[in-house]
């Protein structure tokens, strides 16, 4: 089964309303008057319900109520608020559990949420990769969204032999497509430029776990560095931890020493209290 049949075969696609999508094709423009943002959102009533109680949640602390998507956009920026929509969209859907790969309730949640705000660290410290922070947070929060759709076509025999190659040291991907042909990198990607999301993230969720590096590194080497550091952090779902491993050629095209690699997974241990705020908003 090829990633076009199984996007366009599946029972169960997560849901995204209209307005998320229309965001999601902001990210990187710093242009957009604060009115267009705010009519985009209007428009979804339920997301303007999340999205005002997240920015009265402890998590940002603000002296005084926010009470309109106006103020809430004042204060907290163009990109800032579509990180938000974007998390709170998915919240639900990726906080499911996946038996097929050994995924407890809320544990991709964790992953791909401690994923993001990584992703989005390496590119505000590495500004010669001319990522933009936003869209590097939404590549890690979207990177596994292909397991949601491949696991509903593992059976208790493919189950096995995926963990089979991968006990071999060979990455989920790997041993995904050798076992299915097809891997949940392809699957999420294709899911994705259905919804006609920007190439650059498409790009960054279709070779996470083969990234792209010349000419110049692109999205995916930050979501492939960020989706490692997450897992080595022990933020790992299900059953392919012991398989990670970060590509050298992206440890060295960003100039990473092991020492540097270890301290960074420090570092992602520390936003552990803040992905459970984020957890607690879905």
């Amino acid at each position: 089964m090829t990633a076009h049949e199984l996007v366009t075969q599946a029972e169960n696609l997560p849901l995204l309303s209209h307005a998320a999508l229309r965001l999601a094709n902001l990210l990187g423009h710093d242009t957009r008057a604060n009115h267009e943002l705010v009519e985009i959102i209007r428009c979804d009533s339920l997301i303007t319900a999340r999205l005002l109680r997240a920015c009265n949640s402890p998590l940002f602390g603000f002296a005084q109520p926010v009470e309109s998507m106006d103020q809430a956009v004042l204060l907290l920026g163009h990109q800032k608020i579509l990180q938000l929509v974007l998390t709170l969209s998915f919240g639900s859907a990726l906080s499911c559990a996946l038996p097929g790969y050994g995924v407890e309730a809320n544990e991709l949640w964790h992953h791909s949420l401690t994923t993001a705000m990584t992703a989005e660290m390496i590119a505000r410290n590495h500004p010669d990769l001319d990522a933009d922070p936003s869209t590097a947070f939404t590549c890690g929060l979207l990177h596994d969204i292909g397991k949601l759709l491949l696991h509903q076509v593992l059976t208790p025999e493919t189950q096995s032999a995926i963990r089979a190659k991968i006990s071999e040291r060979i990455s989920s991907a790997d041993a995904e497509t050798l076992v299915l042909g097809v891997d949940h990198s392809a699957v999420g990607a294709c899911l994705l430029g259905s919804w006609n999301l920007p190439g650059s993230i498409v790009e960054a969720v279709a070779n996470h776990h083969q990234p792209v590096l010349n000419p110049i590194p692109k999205l995916s080497a930050i979501t492939h560095l960020a989706d490692c550091l997450a897992h080595l952090a022990g933020s790992s779902p299900g059953w392919e931890s012991f398989a990670i491993h970060v590509d050298p050629g992206v440890s060295g095209a960003l100039g990473l020493s092991p020492e540097k690699l270890e301290r960074m997974v420090i570092g992602v241990r520390d936003f552990s209290e803040v992905v459970q705020q984020f957890m607690t908003m879905k």
